[in-house]
C-alpha cells in the first residue's frame, strides 16, 4: 500500500502530449533539456547541463533509471526487493555489459554477459524468475510483452510501443495495492526513459541552426 501510494502520485505527473510535444521539437539540446526538466521526467535529467556531450548524457540517465529502480525497490515488501532491483538492467540488456549503469552490477549480474544478446537475455529472465517470491510468478508471465520488448529482436515499431504503453496503464490502474502494479509502473517509466534519451539525442546530434522560416 506504501509503494502504491508512492507509485500513484508519480503516475500523476507523467508528462502529457503537450509536454512531449515541447520536447520533441525543441530544436536545441539545451532547450529539450529544459523541457524536459520542467515535467515529470525531471529525474532522468538531474545529472546533466547544457554542457553535456553524448557520453554524459547516456552515462547520466544510465544511472537515472538505477536510482529509480532502487528507489522504488526500497518502497516494497523485502521478499519483492530483489527482483525489482534485477529490472535496473532491462533497459540495456541489448547494449552490452559496456552500456550498462555504472554500480549496477555485482557477481550475480556479471554472470549475464555471454556469448551473444540472446544469451544475455535468456539469462536475465532466468534470474528475474529465481528472484520473484513464491508464487510470484504471475508477474513474469502477465508482463511478458515488457521483457519481451528490452530483451528480443530489433527496435520496435512505435504502434508497438503504444500498445505496451496501453497494457501497463491498465495493469497498474487494474491491479492497484498489488506487487504487478509496481513492475508496470517501472516498465512504463523505462519506456518513457528511452522515448526521452531518443529525444535529447536527436537534439544533440542534429541540431538545428536555421531559423524556422528562413529562405
Amino acid at each position: 500500500a506504501y509503494a502504491q501510494v508512492r507509485l500513484t502520485a508519480r503516475y500523476a505527473e507523467r508528462p502529457g502530449p503537450g509536454d512531449w510535444q515541447m520536447i520533441e521539437t525543441s530544436r536545441e539540446f539545451a532547450q529539450c533539456l529544459d523541457a524536459a526538466k520542467r515535467t515529470g521526467l525531471a529525474a532522468y535529467v538531474t545529472r546533466l547541463s547544457r554542457e553535456s556531450d553524448k557520453r554524459a548524457l547516456e552515462q547520466g540517465m544510465r544511472d537515472a533509471w538505477s536510482d529509480l529502480v532502487g528507489e522504488v525497490a526500497a518502497w516494497a515488501p523485502e521478499k519483492w526487493r530483489p527482483a525489482l532491483v534485477w529490472l535496473r538492467l532491462l533497459p540495456f540488456l541489448g547494449l552490452g555489459e559496456a552500456a550498462w549503469p555504472k554500480g549496477a552490477y555485482g557477481n550475480d549480474e556479471k554472470s549475464l554477459v555471454g556469448p551473444s544478446t540472446d544469451d544475455i537475455a535468456n539469462r536475465w529472465l532466468e534470474g528475474f524468475a529465481e528472484r520473484l517470491p513464491p508464487r510470484g510468478g504471475n508477474v513474469k508471465n502477465e508482463l511478458a510483452p515488457l521483457w519481451s520488448r528490452f530483451t528480443t529482436g530489433p527496435a520496435r515499431p512505435v504502434a508497438d510501443t503504444s500498445r505496451l504503453m496501453t497494457l501497463l496503464e491498465k495493469t497498474f490502474r487494474r491491479r492497484a495495492q498489488e506487487p504487478v502494479a509496481m513492475f508496470a509502473w517501472l516498465g512504463l517509466a523505462a519506456l518513457e526513459a528511452e522515448r526521452l534519451r531518443g529525444a535529447l539525442l536527436l537534439a544533440l546530434l542534429f541540431p538545428s541552426t536555421e531559423k524556422i522560416g528562413a529562405s
